[in-house]
């Protein structure tokens, strides 16, 4: 194959199971322009054969039977087909970042570590999940879910907490408290309970109403 830069079409060399092809597809004028064509190199194995292709176009294929990596000038391609998974590693465990994707609907999940408590994201096929070790939010179709060894929700302004049936409940202590004025209401039933101790206060104005108040 040496003289196949000075020749149009396609040249191959074989041994055993292996070939690398050139394909020329134009010969400069110019000597000093460069040569527009490819080189691929296959070698056949007993299931899938693996090829790799060397455009003079600046891009670079690797591919075993669907799946395959397009590295290209401006960006990498990566492609697992109709039933290939996809893995992305960086770093030596026990803190590698990894993201793992199933394909055909599976899950996509991204980790940073692999410790305990390491951070993960976890996209399944109906729901959401990030976790930091027991703690996580899980988003699905019927609703969100917060669990957490402490929960902490704070507005610089206002919070509100808002539906049709509320149930505020701690198997220990609970308290609502407001600096200014506090108003636990409802225009239904309404129940504060604890099964230790329970707190409700105000430094300033408190107002508890409902059409049945139930303080137990």
């Amino acid at each position: 194959m040496d003289n196949a830069i000075h020749l149009m079409g396609e040249h191959a060399t074989t041994c055993a199971d292996f070939s690398v092809r050139a394909q020329v597809k134009s010969t400069p004028t110019n000597p000093a322009d460069p040569l527009m064509g490819r080189v691929s190199l296959t070698a056949e194995g007993p299931n899938d054969d693996g090829n790799v292709s060397l455009q003079a176009n600046g891009r670079v294929t690797s591919q075993v039977d669907q799946c395959r990596i397009d590295v290209l000038s401006d960006g990498i391609v990566v492609d697992s087909g109709n039933t290939g998974n996809i893995g992305l590693r960086a770093g030596t465990a026990p803190c590698m970042q990894q993201v793992d994707l199933e394909g055909n609907g599976g899950s996509i999940v991204l980790e940073n570590g692999q410790i305990d408590g390491s951070p993960k994201i976890e996209v399944g096929a109906d729901s959401i999940t990030l976790s930091v070790g027991t703690n996580k939010i899980t988003i699905s179709a019927t609703g969100i879910t917060i669990e957490g060894i402490e929960v902490t929700v704070e507005g610089t302004a206002s919070a509100e907490m808002k539906a049709p049936s509320v149930s505020v409940s701690a198997s220990a202590d609970a308290t609502i408290k407001g600096t200014a004025s506090t108003e636990v209401s409802s225009s239904g039933t309404m129940t504060v309970k604890g099964t230790a101790s329970t707190e409700v206060s105000a430094s300033g104005t408190m107002t508890v109403k409902g059409a049945i108040v139930m303080i137990n």
